[in-house]
């Protein structure tokens, strides 16, 4: 990994144009729900006082913008401004014409008409070949079709060509469809994740260092590689002073645990035993009332009412209470673990033989996204995870500490800590399911 001295920006000369579209109107763009998040955590990766290069009126965001207009004025206006790094990145769909050329989605996009309702790349070349930055960097982050990752292999093809701008660095990811690219349930989409875990290490990676720790993640998560485009541009530079938290601690060197947090946007639902245990009580409380009314006269009945109505709140207030509590899945020096607020749960990494993520689908044995552990032969076995969980485990050396889902936690991201603490035991889906295939 690239760890040569890396040159910042001038904050004070430095601009960066941060789009994206998550939403669209036409039923043929599938949502891309991470969107949102990769704006925002970027923004604040790029942006935050102790570590960003940039201050934040210098980073402008556009999420979901529906016409080409606010799009090329804030390039234009980025354009002029900048002197010393202009920063450009995309998140979203990208479609090709009939001529082969890169079209950028919005909101209101026509796949069929892309040239007239998407933005073209060359709009985005013209923009970045007009500024006067030392630096211009482009990041790309969407979805094409195989046609597209075709053409970007090529050498001198018609889509290289197009984002050939002296002195501008390109990175782009490369992926077939939204589904392989932005994984359902997961905060950000796979390449963003990986940009992000790049501009929270310990020590700060220059644009070489940044591509090199990506394509490490992606590629040892079976995910696409990211591009790289380097045109006369300075290597050398960094995006960021240091680790940015961002839901989960970063993995830097004095580290003693990483955290994933999922932050409900609503207080979880009620469970289906805590729903049966209401009701049971309801159903008591009432039975209880109609006996006492039939042999005993009505103020024993409000006497019991009012008894069941306390035990009934003693019983629902414990559920109550728990809304809004905070899932988390810990990583850190000992091992993996669990800590639900009321409870928590831990399995130390000297009984750990492998550890990875099944991405199955629900009704298989392992439920969906699940992060499980395989113990060493003779390890006992650790206490506390969920039962529901672990209970179709096709034996016990097998444990499912948590789903990524509920703890918020990306891919790429679990991985790079798991591999800061633990080294080389992380294992990727397919692995795990040929060491044994009754994970299937």
């Amino acid at each position: 990994m690239n760890r040569s001295r890396p040159r910042f920006p001038d904050p004070a000369a430095s601009r960066a144009v941060l789009i994206g579209c998550g939403d669209f109107d036409d039923t043929d763009l599938p949502a891309i729900p991470a969107v949102n998040s990769n704006l925002a955590d970027l923004r604040a990766a790029l942006t935050e006082d102790t570590y960003g290069i940039l201050p934040t009126a210098h980073c402008r965001v556009l999420a979901d913008p529906a016409d080409q207009r606010s799009v090329g004025m804030a390039l234009a206006s980025a354009a002029r401004d900048a002197e010393d790094l202009l920063l450009v990145y995309y998140t979203g769909h990208g479609l090709l014409d009939e001529d082969g050329l890169l079209h950028l989605a919005l909101s209101s996009t026509d796949p069929a008409h892309a040239a007239f309702t998407g933005i073209p790349v060359e709009l985005v070349r013209r923009s970045l070949g007009r500024a006067r930055a030392r630096l211009r960097v482009l990041v790309l982050d969407c979805c094409f079709s195989g046609r597209a990752v075709a053409a970007m292999t090529e050498s001198g093809s018609l889509f290289s060509a197009q984002l050939d701008v002296s002195g501008t660095y390109t990175l782009t990811s490369t992926t077939a469809n939204a589904p392989s690219h932005a994984p359902p349930g997961q905060r950000h989409t796979a390449f963003t994740a990986a940009l992000l875990d790049a501009l929270n290490q310990p020590t700060p990676l220059t644009l070489d260092g940044i591509h090199q720790h990506i394509d490490t993640l992606l590629q040892g998560a079976g995910l696409p590689r990211p591009q790289r485009r380097s045109v006369n541009a300075a290597g050398d530079f960094a995006l960021a002073h240091g680790p940015v938290p961002l839901g989960a601690t970063a993995p830097n060197a004095d580290a003693e645990e990483i955290r994933f947090r999922e932050q409900p946007h609503r207080p979880p639902t009620r469970s289906h035993r805590e729903t049966v245990e209401a009701v049971l009580w309801g159903v008591g409380v009432i039975a209880l009332m109609l006996l006492m009314a039939l042999f005993g006269g009505w103020r024993p009945v409000l006497i019991t009412g009012a008894a069941g109505t306390v035990l009934a709140g003693l019983v629902l207030l414990p559920n109550l209470l728990r809304r809004g509590v905070h899932y988390d899945l810990v990583v850190n020096r000992d091992g993996l673990g669990t800590d639900h607020g009321r409870h928590s749960a831990h399995v130390p990494w000297k009984d750990i033989e492998c550890v990875g993520v099944v991405r199955r689908a629900p009704g298989t044995v392992i439920v969906a996204d699940a992060l499980i552990a395989r113990l060493k032969a003779g390890a006992p076995r650790p206490q506390g995870f969920r039962k529901g969980l672990n209970k179709r485990l096709p034996d016990q050396r097998y444990v499912v500490i948590g789903t990524l889902g509920v703890h918020g936690a990306d891919p790429v991201r679990l991985r790079s800590a798991v591999e800061h603490f633990a080294g080389g035991i992380y294992r990727t889906d397919k692995e795990l399911l040929d060491m044994d295939p009754r994970l299937r």
